[in-house]
């Protein structure tokens, strides 16, 4: 829960039109872990504060998943 609120507070200081890529490594957690921050927050862009591309992966050599947040 605590992660959440972190990702949470750093997507509000972010500036309009302004990206931030978060990737499970960065976040020091597991793939599934990653898996379930990345519904949420692609339930939680529904209410339009932001949107979220999922890319493929950053690195496609290190399959690193990640997520970029959009602010709106």
């Amino acid at each position: 829960m605590n992660m959440l609120n972190n990702i949470s507070k750093r997507i509000a200081t972010l500036n309009s039109g302004e990206k931030w890529t978060v990737t499970a490594q960065e976040l020091l957690i597991s793939r599934g872990d990653f898996q379930a921050i990345s519904v949420f927050l692609s339930r939680e862009s529904e209410k339009g504060h932001f949107s979220i591309d999922i890319p493929q992966t950053i690195q496609p050599w290190l399959n690193v998943p990640s997520i970029t947040v959009i602010k709106n």
